[in-house]
């Protein structure tokens, strides 16, 4: 159950970040009473989301160290790596979740159903799922998908691809090294979820395209009792 105050605490968040906004921006921008804007800023636990300033007045930020934190205690990672995680987030969080969780030109999410640390970290582990995928398969500026077609087929096959997908989306994760990507993608389902999404996207196309390959998935994969569109 998300608490009046996590959802007020994810609207502001998302409404002022990348900005240094006063009070009353703060009102425009999130819609928010100014009485829970001081209640929300004024709570210590959420100390950590917000930098408060005052020079002719106050004025309020985000803060995004507490991403790399939070992830990090979801996952064994060493202090050099949280470090290379939290400088990671500080390059690219704010302009993927501006581009990606942009809605008619509001930066939002549905927090009646998450809380805000639950969204980053789905979206940073959704994220790295699909990065891991195409880390391991690139070769010589392609896809390779011989392992991925091989394994369905049960035979050898050579095979690789120029895939269309939204490799801005990856840039959120590009400069986080595999291993740590890696663990991050495996903090909940999610990250095998957005993995495995892609071996059956891949799959799917190439079936239709060559009905003799996808015989020899689906007679390979008959012999252990699965469809194949369910294999992986």
């Amino acid at each position: 159950m998300i608490s009046n105050n996590e959802k007020s605490l994810g609207v502001l968040f998302l409404s002022i970040l990348g900005s240094k906004s006063t009070i009353e921006e703060c009102i425009s921008k999130s819609g928010l009473t100014a009485d829970n804007i001081s209640k929300i800023i004024s709570i210590p636990e959420y100390e950590k989301y917000f930098v408060k300033s005052t020079d002719k007045e106050l004025r309020i930020s985000c803060r995004t160290e507490w991403i790399s934190e939070d992830m990090s205690k979801n996952i064994r990672i060493s202090k050099s790596e949280e470090k290379i995680l939290k400088e990671a987030v500080k390059k690219k969080f704010v302009k993927h979740v501006s581009k990606y969780w942009n809605d008619n030109g509001i930066v939002q999410r549905d927090f009646e159903l998450k809380s805000l640390s639950d969204w980053v970290i789905s979206e940073y582990v959704f994220v790295s799922g699909f990065a891991t995928w195409f880390r391991e398969k690139e070769k010589d500026n392609e896809t390779n998908l011989s392992s991925l077609l091989s394994n369905a087929t049960g035979e050898d096959v050579e095979a690789s691809a120029n895939i269309e997908f939204d490799q801005d989306r990856l840039k959120l994760v590009s400069e986080i090294p595999t291993q740590i990507l890696q663990k991050v993608m495996n903090i909940n389902p999610a990250g095998k979820i957005a993995y495995r999404s892609l071996d059956m996207a891949i799959i799917k196309a190439i079936s239709e395209v060559n009905p003799d390959l996808a015989k020899k998935m689906q007679n390979d994969n008959m012999t252990v009792k699965k469809s194949w569109w369910k294999f992986w």
